[in-house]
This record gives C-alpha cells, sequence and structure tokens, in this order.
C-alpha cells in the first residue's frame, strides 16, 4: 500500500498524467477543428428553386453555390419536357450548408416499353383498362367474329401488324384493339390451301374471317419446319358456291411441300 501511495505521489506519475493530458488534448481539438471544418458551422445557402430547368442547368446552378446534383430518378410524361427538373429534395429555399448534396428527379428522354400483356379471347374490357394504365393510346375496331363476341381477337399496331402478349412497346404507343362482334353477313370461303401461317391470317382479316385450330403434320419436327410448313388442308373447303357467316373460324392443318400428295382429312370427314 505505501508503495502504491509513493508512485502517485512521484514526479514520475505526474509526467505520465501531463503527457497523456496533452495527448487527449491535441485528439480532441483536432477532432473539434475538423468537425467545424467540415460542416462549416454558420455558414448556410438558401437553395434555389431548380424546377422547370434542364439537369444540365441545375448542376451549374448548384456548382455556383459549392453544392452537387445528383440524378435520383426520371418519370416520363407525353407533355413533359426531357430532362426537365420536376422534383428536388431539399426543397427550394431550404438553408442549406455548402457541398452538400441536392437529389434531382427530372423527366425521362424516351418513354419506358410496357409489356402489352393482351391475347385473344380476353373480356374486351379488361383488355382496355389493362392497356389504358400502361399509358397506350387505344383505336378500338369491331370484326366479326362468332366465336370471340365482345373479346380480344387480337392486338394490332397502327400498321396492321399483329402485336404477340409479349411484346413491348413505348408507352404512349397507339394500338388497334379487335373486338368480335355478331353479325348476319355471309362471306365466301377462301381457298387457304399452299399457303404459310402468316399469309392465312392476312388471308382470313382481307375476307372477314377468323383463325381457328391451327394444326401440324408430324412431318415438322422442329421450329424450322414449322416456319416452312403450308397449308395441306382446311376444314371448311372452298367451292363455288361456299359462304359462311363472317367471322367464321377455319381450322387449318400444315405440313411440309411434302406431305402435300397426301392431304390431312378434313374435320368433316367421318
Amino acid at each position: 500500500m505505501k508503495t502504491w501511495l509513493q508512485f502517485l505521489v512521484s514526479r514520475s506519475f505526474r509526467r505520465h498524467l501531463l503527457a497523456i493530458a496533452v495527448v487527449w488534448g491535441v485528439v480532441l481539438g483536432s477532432a473539434w477543428i475538423f468537425l467545424n471544418a467540415y460542416s462549416r458551422r454558420g455558414e448556410v445557402v438558401e437553395l434555389p428553386d431548380l424546377r422547370g430547368v434542364t439537369l444540365q442547368e441545375a448542376q451549374a446552378l448548384l456548382a455556383e453555390s459549392g453544392l452537387r446534383a445528383v440524378h435520383l430518378d426520371s418519370v416520363y410524361s407525353r407533355e413533359g419536357r426531357p430532362f426537365e427538373v420536376i422534383e428536388q429534395l431539399p426543397p427550394p429555399s431550404s438553408p442549406i450548408k455548402p457541398d452538400r448534396n441536392v437529389y434531382l428527379t427530372t423527366y425521362r428522354s424516351l418513354p419506358p416499353n410496357e409489356l402489352l400483356g393482351v391475347e385473344e379471347g380476353m373480356d374486351a374490357r379488361v383488355a382496355r383498362i389493362r392497356l389504358e394504365n400502361k399509358g397506350f393510346e387505344i383505336v378500338e375496331v369491331e370484326e366479326a367474329n362468332i366465336a370471340l363476341v365482345g373479346r380480344v381477337v387480337r392486338v394490332e399496331t397502327a400498321r396492321r401488324k399483329v402485336l404477340q402478349p409479349d411484346a413491348r412497346l413505348p408507352r404512349g404507343t397507339t394500338v388497334r384493339l379487335v373486338i368480335g362482334r355478331t353479325t348476319n353477313e355471309r362471306v365466301p370461303m377462301p381457298n387457304l390451301v399452299g399457303l404459310p401461317l402468316d399469309s392465312v391470317r392476312v388471308e382470313l382479316i382481307r375476307g372477314r374471317l377468323s383463325l381457328g385450330l391451327v394444326e401440324y403434320s408430324e412431318s415438322c419436327e422442329d421450329a424450322d419446319d414449322s416456319l416452312e410448313a403450308l397449308v395441306i388442308d382446311q376444314h371448311l373447303p372452298p367451292t363455288e358456291d361456299a359462304v359462311v357467316p363472317a367471322g367464321t373460324e377455319i381450322d387449318v392443318y400444315l405440313g411440309l411441300a411434302s406431305d402435300a400428295s397426301r392431304r390431312a382429312p378434313s374435320a368433316d370427314t367421318p
């Protein structure tokens, strides 16, 4: 006990204690100086209103005030000017210290692509709402189709190109929504034998008829064969006097050219 008391009152202990105090004083003083310099205590600028200017202009204005622009997000609007600032954080007139980030949201330069998501047989009202919610411009067209009255027959581009449900188009694109309807009109039956499937679709649309079941012969073993396949039979054969209600679905049977000599039996054959 006496030894410890002697050490506490010794000159060596006092020197060590003074050295520790000096070190802590230097550390705390340096930290205080650094934090004051970093936070720029008492130094603030008023954030300008950047809404309505372009992103490039906003970056220049912020740089003049010692601030950094960070492009946070972009949204699409048909009426919006590309890269125009529509939102900022912090908001305008906020006091902000120099060398801070200002987060900006702008209009997109290009519309985003949206999944079509509409397929044959879907209720027309549901399809219309789905397309509107995705920002498409819709032109509704009715077409005679006995099997799909009030339902989607197909979706086309403005130039009549048929679109598949997994197609992606820019928001704002105009699409034609073809909806089935009843009719008393009767139309002639076209001869589809020898045509590829794409030409069959065109011919049926032109003749105000619809494509029904599509089957392939066993000779079509892969996708390449299917692309080369031609119609070798149709379930309603064409004749001089053959007329059917407009919108009737026509089933077709496709195969390779080598199958033409042995045509598949039609659906009406017992």
